[in-house]
C-alpha cells in the first residue's frame, strides 16, 4: 500500500493529518530528531512539538532528550490491532448491507425477487419461526436437514407442518431410514420428482425458487396472501395430493386435527353421510369483526361440489371449488368456510375432531 493511502487509512482510524504524517515518519526511521521529523514528514517546525507530545500522550511514542528533543515509535501493536479490529467491523458491516439488500423487509403485500438461494432459505428459516398455525414445505433431504431447527421449534408450538421430500437429483431416491420426523413435521410424502423450493407460512408468507436444472437463478420471497392461495394449490395438487403419506401424526381415533377445510370434508363426508355424529372444535377469524373466535359443536351440514348430488365419497378435486360446513353449539348454527371466507360466520384456521359416534350409538 502506498504511504498516501496508510495515511488516509490511520486519518480514517482517527489520526489528524499532522499526527498520521509524523507517527509515519517515526515508523519508519525508529527515532529521530524534532527538526528531523518535521523534515520528513512536512510537518511545520511550529506545530511538530504539540504533534509529537499528543502522539505520547496516546502512548504511540515516546519522547527524550539528548542535545535536542528526540522521539522514537514504540512497537505499533495497539495501532495493528485497531486497524484490524476496524477492518472486521468493515467486513461486518458489508456483510449486513448485503443481507439487508438481499433480504429487505417485507410489508403486508410485498413480493420481492432474490438472486440467491441461501437468501431465499434464510427467510423460510425467519417465516417458519415466526409461523403460528401452518407449514407446508417441498424440500430435499439436505434442505430440510438445514431447517429441521426452527421446523423442530414450530412443531412444539403447535404448528402443523406438512413436508413434501422430493430427491436433490434426477434419478436420486430418498432413503427414508436416515429420516426423523419425530418431533419436526405432522405429515409427511414422498416425491420422486425434483421440486421447485416451496415453503408456504400461515397463508400468507412465501419461499420460492425453480428445481435445479431449470436453466433460471431466482428465488421469490413475498408475504402476500393472494399470492400464497396460488402456491398453496399448487403445493396441493402437485406436490401433495398424487403422492402416499410416508409419515403421518394423524391418527385414525379422535383427537384429529385439520388445518385445510378441503382435507377435513374428504375425510369427514362419508362418516357424516353415513349418519356418524361428528364433534368438533373449530377456530377460526370471525368474517364481520376480523377477530379468532373458538366454536365447538356438533357438526350438521356440509356443502361442496357434488353434495346436492349425494357424493358421499368426494376428492379432492370435487372439493376444490366453493366448500363449507355447518356446526351447531346447542343454540346457533355457524357457517364455517375455508380461505377468504366472506358469507359464512368463521374462516377456518384450525378444526379438531373431538370425537365420532358412529350411526348405531347415536
Amino acid at each position: 500500500m502506498k504511504r498516501d493511502a496508510v495515511r488516509e487509512t490511520l486519518q480514517d482510524a482517527g489520526f489528524t493529518q499532522y499526527e498520521a504524517d509524523v507517527y509515519l515518519a517515526l515508523v519508519r526511521r525508529g527515532a529521530a530528531s524534532a527538526t528531523e521529523v518535521a523534515e520528513a514528514s512536512g510537518v511545520p517546525n511550529s506545530r511538530v512539538y504539540d504533534v509529537l507530545r499528543e502522539l505520547e500522550s496516546e502512548g504511540l511514542i515516546e519522547t527524550y532528550k539528548q542535545d535536542s528533543l528526540r522521539a522514537r515509535a514504540l512497537e505499533p501493536r495497539s495501532v495493528i490491532e485497531d486497524l484490524r479490529s476496524r477492518a472486521d467491523s468493515f467486513t461486518e458491516t458489508a456483510d449486513e448491507l448485503d443481507e439487508l439488500w438481499n433480504e429487505p423487509d417485507l410489508g403486508e403485500h410485498d413480493v420481492t425477487l432474490v438472486k440467491r438461494f441461501e437468501t431465499v432459505i434464510e427467510q423460510a428459516r425467519y417465516f417458519v419461526r415466526s409461523a403460528e398455525n401452518e407449514v407446508q414445505l417441498a424440500v430435499t433431504p439436505s434442505e430440510f436437514d438445514e431447517l429441521r431447527p426452527v421446523l423442530h421449534e414450530a412443531y412444539g408450538r403447535g404448528v402443523f407442518v406438512k413436508l413434501s421430500l422430493s430427491p436433490e437429483n434426477y434419478g436420486d431416491e430418498i432413503r427414508d431410514e436416515r429420516l426423523d420426523f419425530e418431533n419436526v413435521a405432522s405429515e409427511v410424502s414422498f416425491r420422486d420428482l425434483v421440486t421447485p423450493f416451496v415453503a408456504l407460512v400461515d397463508r400468507a408468507k412465501i419461499c420460492f425458487t425453480p428445481q435445479p436444472g431449470s436453466g433460471y437463478q431466482f428465488g421469490i420471497v413475498a408475504n402476500n396472501r393472494p399470492l400464497a392461495y396460488v402456491f398453496h394449490w399448487y403445493f396441493q395438487t402437485s406436490l401433495w395430493e398424487p403422492w402416499e403419506v410416508a409419515y403421518t401424526t394423524r391418527g385414525t381415533e379422535p383427537p384429529i386435527t385439520y388445518v385445510d377445510i378441503r382435507q377435513f370434508i374428504v375425510d369427514i363426508a362419508p362418516l357424516y353421510h353415513e349418519g356418524a355424529d361428528v364433534a368438533v372444535t373449530v377456530t377460526g377469524y370471525d368474517t364481520t369483526t376480523g377477530k379468532c373466535r373458538e366454536i365447538t359443536g356438533t357438526l350438521v351440514d356440509l356443502v361442496y361440489t357434488g353434495s346436492t348430488l349425494d357424493n358421499k365419497y368426494p376428492s379432492l378435486s370435487e372439493v376444490s371449488g366453493l366448500v363449507s360446513f355447518h356446526v351447531s353449539d346447542g343454540e346457533d348454527v355457524h357457517s364455517i368456510g375455508g380461505w377468504y371466507a366472506k358469507i359464512e360466520d368463521l374462516e377456518l384456521r384450525r378444526l379438531t375432531i373431538d370425537s365420532i359416534t358412529p350411526p348405531e350409538d347415536t
